[in-house]
């Protein structure tokens, strides 16, 4: 089984359009008691992480749609060996084959 990178790009494409057409609206202006405040307090911070998280991921499929661009999808970046298909399906974001991936992960622990 090969990869489909048609299928692939279609998908990235999709859920970079979807990403880029939700907006994450910053909270009002804290006023209020400390309750409120605090409130406030969290609900900016939950704003700034998703956003953040957003923006990684759209870095994420940025790379990936150049990977395909550039002949480079499916391949490890550790190896240089094919990822596997079934591997590629699941996570279309992986850079990694499951060896190298495998080896990253407890190299962090």
């Amino acid at each position: 089984m090969a990869i489909d990178v048609q299928a692939a790009r279609k998908k990235l494409e999709e859920e970079r359009t979807q990403l880029l057409a939700r907006s994450i609206q910053p909270p009002e202006p804290a006023r209020g008691d400390e309750a409120d405040l605090a409130a406030m307090e969290q609900a900016k911070e939950r704003s700034l992480w998703l956003a953040n998280d957003q923006k990684q991921r759209l870095a994420q499929i940025d790379q990936a749609l150049a990977r395909i661009a550039a002949g480079t999808y499916g391949v490890c970046d550790a190896c240089g060996k094919p990822i596997a298909p079934e591997r590629m399906e699941a996570n279309p974001l992986a850079t990694l084959c499951i060896e190298d991936q495998a080896k990253t992960e407890k190299k962090r622990k």
